[in-house]
């Protein structure tokens, strides 16, 4: 068997079929395994670790679980390598034996799984040959990222990937190429798209003109209700230009409404570019009483109360809006996507206003042609306008003096004007000045990338696509390659296009290239371009930059410590938020956050403080952070802060004035714009602030309610779905789906009266009872949290109230509460290691992991373990790993 182990090192997707390394990735694997098998047999004989351990419960007789290690003989074979490596995990992450059995000693177990690791990756040395796909195609992150970055283009709003089909994932992320399929409804969405990226790019015609817009209120001509009545009384009853528009009013509702639109710009800008928007403003009545404890002024009788908190700031904000896409002629669809939620619509600023002061507010923001600006109330009283309305009504009385009702009496005013009368939180809009596009040179930088400073020249053209085909397709191109775009040039020419719009078919063709679309590997061992774009598509999701591009020309990538300083410094690049963004959307499923919508009446709370993102932001940031300062992944399972804002603090039941507190306090790791989500505007209040956790209950990511949402349907818990996702996605022990020949089975429930009396009785059933052993104690761990994340210690449905019992057993280990259960993982640091490490590599090298990586990943944590598991050096050591070098 060592022999043919040490004749030819393969590599293989599944067992059964292999292809044949490189001879450097040979030599390393060998010393890797062969010494770590030797000390294995000299520790402990597997058959002995198996006869003492394992055929109590899976001999032939007894075949516990239907399944023998008996029956499979003593030898590795191909027909019995899947069981094989089925034993290896069960003994690697002490599911096998049973916590209720005797327990191997942990040097023991270590041995055995050493010892059966390697014959079972000496095996799959000996099997035939396999021929691997050598294209894997870019996701809709990566085109979109690549386009940015090749023709430094803008794409805050445009989406060139917009009509994509949906990238399939596999363990989560949308990395694997054999799953990456190409269909001819894509093919004919990257011409469209390659049409769309040059039309931005390409700028032959004159600079556009810069234009100012001086606006005076009514900004809003569309919004009907009280912004309506202001205007009509200033015009009918007081023969006058309104002196402002009033917002009075948060957005609200679901979906979303109460955007103000400027309808001076409804049509959108007349050219992309960045703009300059200032703004005067006021903000007024930030301490009007709008819930007083007189019951016979409580607003909360109106249904709910007005959820305005005059310790904040009034803000304003700036949001994106467009009717593109809209008939013309629908007035009523018109003025509906003019006030509200847009998907696609982006944050442009948030500022804090000081109280009673006008105040010029200016920011420098990007809109895409056909993009206008729209106005709101973020923090502002709830559906105020309607509801302020009747509070007023019914206690004018009480709130005017008899002068003030005198006045309003002859005034002739209409319920709508009652805001006039009265106080509440408010803001006063005065003017609205939009200049733009500001062009500092032109052509733009998105033209200049690829044609230079000198005007075109129809003889430029090889030269030009020869430039622009380097950088696409991430390595030198050859002469012959570069011919048929310029004779494509040619030909556009000699139909009767201009130079001007001939090129840009080359352009067109480029990025319509297979060379572009698809990241070819052609052999085992990378080569440096090869490895440039893989490092750059892992940390950024985009192409090599132009240092990666010079090192791969040089051939510097095949040295490691160069490999190891480009990791670190693409990990420093701003770029690097790509990874954050994609690899916590695949490893922890955060891209489904919100996909199962919570219950709007149920929990309100979830849209009228917008949780939905700040429950995102926290998760990020606490990854962020901890990947900024090299910190051990034992914080991801339990630490004693995380970040959050007002609102995710009150969900949490911490004091908001905490996080007042801590907004002042710089953060290791993370510069204050990073806290702020805010845009270009200037609202400190909003940020969020690293917090100290008083108890251990909300410590780590089982703490957070981005996590708990998630692993929610939206209406209640379940600890299936929460189990499932902890064993997949912290201990990498994906439970195994039920066996094709057992039905469906409803269990006898009757009696049962929580969650857990039902999975207790669903346990009685033998088909069941094995998998949720497994499964629902990390559910119960976490049931104390609701279906938003909320800490709870009783169900309540309707009259009906009983206790959460959230203790269980895991493993040998009993806990009470998840406090306990958290203990227990970080007992299992080493498991959660492997699969963050699995996770990481399944992530950038865009395939399934194989028995012959894991000597490779072992290494990986073995280098790891001896500083204690730190994020940041665990990546580095996977981007600087010979898996990494190899295809």
């Amino acid at each position: 068997m060592f022999e043919s182990f040490t004749h030819r090192m393969v590599r293989k997707d599944r067992v059964g079929s292999a292809s044949p390394r490189v001879a450097a990735g040979l030599q390393i694997l060998i010393a890797l395994i062969l010494p770590g098998m030797s000390s294995a047999i000299a520790a402990s004989d597997f058959k002995t670790f198996v006869s003492e351990h394992c055929m109590d419960c899976h001999d032939d007789a007894t075949k516990k679980g239907d399944f023998s290690i008996e029956a499979l003989g003593t030898d590795i074979t191909t027909d019995s390598s899947r069981e094989w490596i089925k034993v290896l995990e069960q003994i690697e992450r002490h599911s096998m034996p049973p916590a209720d059995k005797t327990q191997p000693a942990p040097e023991d177990r270590h041995a055995a799984v050493l010892e059966l690791e390697g014959k079972l990756v000496a095996h799959a040395t000996t099997l035939p040959q396999r021929q691997t796909a050598v294209l894997r195609r870019l996701n809709r992150a990566e085109y979109r990222h690549t386009v940015r970055d090749l023709l430094h283009l803008n794409v805050s709003s445009f989406d060139p990937c917009r009509e994509f089909p949906e990238d399939q994932h596999t363990h989560g992320f949308a990395s694997n190429g054999a799953k990456l399929v190409t269909s001819g409804f894509l093919l004919r969405q990257y011409v469209e798209a390659a049409e769309q990226i040059v039309a931005r790019a390409v700028h032959f015609e004159p600079r556009p003109e810069t234009r100012r817009w001086d606006l005076r209120p009514p900004f809003d001509r569309t919004t009907k209700g009280f912004i309506y009545a202001e205007n009509a009384y200033y015009k009918k009853e007081l023969k006058q230009d309104p002196p402002h528009q009033t917002l009075t009013e948060r957005m609200r509702g679901l979906p979303q409404s109460g955007y103000a639109p400027v309808d001076e710009l409804r049509e959108g800008v007349p050219e992309s570019g960045w703009y300059r928007v200032r703004i005067r403003a006021e903000a007024k009545f930030r301490y009007a009483e709008l819930d007083p404890k007189d019951p016979k002024l409580d607003l909360r009788k109106q249904k709910f109360p007005s959820m305005w908190d005059p310790a904040e700031p009034i803000r304003l904000g700036l949001y994106t809006g467009t009717l593109e896409g809209i008939d013309p002629e629908n007035k009523e669809a018109l003025d509906v996507a003019a006030k509200g939620y847009q998907s696609g619509q982006r944050q442009l600023a948030v500022w804090d206003l000081p109280d009673d002061e006008p105040t010029w507010l200016e920011c420098r923001v990007w809109l895409d042609r056909g993009e206008f600006p729209r106005l709101g109330f973020p923090n502002g009283p709830s559906d105020s306008n309607n509801r302020l309305r009747n509070y007023f009504k019914a206690n004018i009385d009480r709130l005017l003096s008899q002068e003030q009702r005198a006045k309003f009496d002859a005034s002739k005013s209409s319920d709508w004007n009652l805001f006039m009368w009265f106080e509440s939180p408010r803001i006063l809009l005065s003017k609205i000045e939009v200049e733009g596009p500001l062009i500092e040179a032109w052509p733009p930088e998105s033209h200049r990338v690829i044609f230079g400073t000198e005007a075109y020249r129809s003889e430029d053209a090889a030269h030009i696509l020869e430039n622009l085909a380097t950088r696409a397709w991430r390595r030198p191109v050859m002469k012959d390659e570069v011919a048929p775009l310029v004779k494509l040039v040619r030909d556009a020419e000699k139909d009767g296009m201009s130079a001007e719009l001939a090129i840009q078919e080359g352009i067109k063709a480029i990025l319509c290239s297979p060379e572009f679309l698809y990241r070819e590997e052609k052999v085992q061992a990378l080569t440096d371009h090869e490895i440039a774009s893989r490092l750059s598509y892992f940390l950024w999701a985009s192409m090599p930059d132009e240092i990666l591009l010079k090192l791969a020309v040089s051939g510097e990538f095949r040295k490691p410590e160069v490999l190891r300083q480009q990791a670190l410094r693409l990990l420093d690049d701003a770029r690097c938020e790509a990874f954050v963004d994609e690899f916590l959307d695949g490893w922890l499923a955060l891209r489904k956050l919100g996909t199962m919508a919570p219950d709007v009446h149920k929990f309100s709370v979830y849209y009228n403080d917008d949780l939905e993102s700040a429950m995102r932001m926290e998760t990020r940031l606490f990854f962020r952070q901890l990947l900024n300062t090299n910190g051990s992944i034992t914080r991801l399972l339990n630490s004693d802060d995380t970040f959050i804002n007002k609102e995710l603090a009150q969900l949490y039941g911490i004091d908001p004035k905490r996080v007042t507190e801590a907004q002042r306090r710089p953060v290791e790791g993370l510069p204050q714009e990073q806290l702020v989500p805010d845009g270009d505007g200037h609202a400190p209040t909003l940020a969020f602030a690293q917090v100290k956790l008083a108890d251990s209950w909300r410590g780590g990511l089982l703490g957070q309610a981005s996590v708990l949402t998630l692993t929610a349907n939206g209406v209640d818990t379940s600890p299936v779905i929460r189990g499932v996702w902890l064993l997949e996605n912290i201990l990498g022990a994906t439970p195994a789906p039920p066996p094709p020949n057992v039905p469906t089975i409803e269990p006898d429930i009757r009696g049962a009266k929580t969650i857990r009396d039902q999975l207790m009785k669903h346990q009685e059933n033998g088909s069941c009872r094995t998998c949720h052993r497994q499964i629902d104690p990390p559910g119960f761990a976490l049931e104390n949290y609701d279906a938003i994340g909320r800490w709870r210690g009783h169900y309540v449905d309707g009259k009906t109230v009983l206790p959460v019992d959230a203790s269980g057993q895991f493993g040998a280990t009993k806990f009470t509460d998840v406090s306990g259960f958290k203990t227990e993982l970080l007992n299992r640091r080493e498991q959660f290691a492997r699969c963050l490490v699995e996770k990481l590599l399944i992530f950038a090298l865009g395939r399934e992991l194989e028995i012959t990586d894991r000597p490779h990943i072992r290494r990986i944590l073995e280098t790891a373990a001896t500083n204690d598991y730190r994020l940041r050096d665990l990546v580095v050591l996977c981007a600087t790993s010979e898996i990494f070098r190899l295809k």
